[in-house]
């Protein structure tokens, strides 16, 4: 392993990024933060990590120290923009998302848009990193979930504790494979001058494999709630949740409840065998504060 243990984390405020630096701070890294937005509230004092204000629109004269190690859990289609200043490191993590699988042909034309970004995003990396010499690793989880700061499984939280009900597209039956943020740092340092991670994509899965509907069900025991899932007809809520969007900014698409009937799973055997991943079992936890900050179903 290379004696210089420097890594730059792009993104570092995201969901991942609290469980990363842990991690990369106990298996001895020093490095640099980075955030369009960093704040005293992501920051932490004894870690060794400095922090940096960067617009990744406009990076100014920023360039990745030579040798380190750069992670990216930026939205993957802004990663692009940066590579340019990534020419001396010795090896890119780029987290992307199962989504480019399950989300290819939604019926909603913004999925769609955004899942060819985020394929075309990709393939960029794989040129760049062919060109420059350089290592890469791409991770694509599932459904990540974790401190209450997600937007899938702690927006259900909050509707549960608002309405005391969920609406589910009958029967909900689809299965899921939550990962909790820590599994997806865990899996990113040990893709770290790992040969066995070089150049290659890896899907990452939870634990535990559940049906949409019992992954509700187990979010409302965890949010203090006894669990009231009340079953519709997908068209009816996708056409309320239509609806919706007309008059709030809501951010969820009505293919949404089509997805609920779909199995959304993954093999997760190779991630395993080259980074001894062993995520947990699906345990949802919430933190009030950070759920009433962010947004989110």
């Amino acid at each position: 392993m290379p004696e210089t243990k420097h890594a730059i984390v792009l993104g570092a405020t995201s969901l991942v990024g609290p469980f990363l630096c842990e991690r990369l701070a106990a298996a001895g890294y020093t490095g640099e933060c980075i955030s369009r937005n960093p704040s005293a509230n992501h920051s932490r004092p004894q870690l060794p990590f400095c922090w940096r204000r960067l617009d990744v629109q406009n990076p100014d004269d920023w360039q990745a120290s030579p040798g380190a190690v750069v992670v990216s859990l930026l939205p993957l289609w802004a990663l692009p923009q940066l590579l340019s200043r990534l020419q001396d490191v010795r090896q890119i993590i780029a987290v992307s998302t199962t989504s480019v699988f399950t989300k290819a042909h939604s019926a909603d034309p913004e999925e769609r848009d955004l899942v060819n970004r985020t394929l075309r995003s990709e393939q960029a990396l794989l040129r760049f990193c062919t060109r420059a010499r350089l290592d890469w690793t791409i991770l694509r989880p599932t459904l990540v979930y974790g401190a209450g700061r997600d937007r899938n499984i702690s927006a259900i939280a909050r509707f549960a504790r608002r309405f005391g009900v969920f609406p589910v597209a009958r029967p909900a039956c689809g299965l899921r494979q939550p990962i909790h943020a820590d599994d997806v740092a865990q899996a990113i340092v040990a893709s770290i001058d790992n040969p066995r991670a070089r150049n290659e994509a890896f899907n990452l899965t939870g634990g535990e494999t559940l049906t949409y509907r019992d992954m509700v069900r187990r979010i409302f025991e965890a949010a203090g709630r006894r669990p009231v899932i009340v079953a519709l007809p997908s068209w009816l809520l996708s056409l309320v949740l239509r609806l919706a969007r007309l008059v709030s900014r809501s951010l969820y698409s009505p293919a949404l409840f089509d997805r609920m009937n779909q199995d959304l799973t993954f093999d997760s055997s190779a991630a395993r065998a080259a980074l001894g991943f062993d995520p947990r079992p699906f345990l949802p936890e919430f933190d009030d504060s950070a759920s009433r900050r962010e947004g989110g179903v």
